[in-house]
């Protein structure tokens, strides 16, 4: 399947075609590297992400990514004419729900039959249950915004017990979230300020400098 990330999941997006610089898009991705590098974004981890152009047979595009946890931010740079294109986009990507609901449905399962096979099933239920909340808990304490949490986040009701009871939202998260993104997006305007000073270029605006957030949670 090809790769695609749900418009719901996507928190900013930020885009600009730089007139009359010429570069590469190896040579920009190296240099934002860099420059995240020498910011020390904690947990952040850089990487390069091949995302398809559009259906199952088209070609691929490769993007900077730089994840940490949950989130990550995307970097597409690329020439166009005589132009260069730049856009980031910071998402929260969640895998399909398909395998993490099938296990989860058959260890509930196993667990309800063993355990009831020993108290009852009405009880054996009820235990089961608890069971799942106390492991929950558990789980939530040891990921610990590992990014591994999405797998339990996308099974339905499971996922919504958790993120309410275990992963709430709150204004620690939602300003570590906007922490990552200046940075990682300061490190892209450091690039391309560098780039159109070097060419004698005009540099970005204020305006043209700010990414479009989202409703950030809905």
């Amino acid at each position: 399947m090809p790769r695609s990330i749900p418009t719901a999941a996507i928190i900013s997006h930020w885009h600009r075609l730089i007139e009359n610089l010429e570069t590469s898009s190896l040579e920009f991705y190296t240099a934002v590297e860099k420059a995240i590098e020498k910011r020390q974004v904690p947990d952040g981890k850089p990487s390069r992400i091949d995302w398809q152009e559009g259906g199952l047979l088209s070609a691929k595009r490769e993007y900077l990514r730089v994840s940490r946890g949950r989130h990550s931010f995307d970097i597409c740079a690329a020439p166009f004419g005589n132009s260069f294109f730049v856009s980031t986009w910071l998402g929260e990507p969640r895998p399909s729900p398909v395998l993490p609901t099938a296990a989860a449905v058959i260890g509930f399962m196993v667990a309800w039959n063993l355990i009831g096979s020993q108290l009852g099933m009405g009880v054996g239920l009820l235990v089961s249950v608890l069971a799942v909340v106390i492991g929950l808990g558990i789980v939530g304490v040891l990921l610990s915004e590992s990014g591994k949490e999405v797998y339990i986040v996308v099974i339905p009701v499971v996922g919504w017990v958790f993120e309410r009871l275990f992963r709430p939202l709150t204004y620690f998260r939602i300003d570590t979230t906007l922490m990552f993104q200046e940075a990682v997006h300061g490190a892209v305007l450091e690039v391309i300020d560098a780039l159109t000073q070097a060419k004698g270029l005009r540099p970005l605006s204020e305006l043209e400098r700010k990414p479009v957030l989202r409703e950030f949670y809905k």
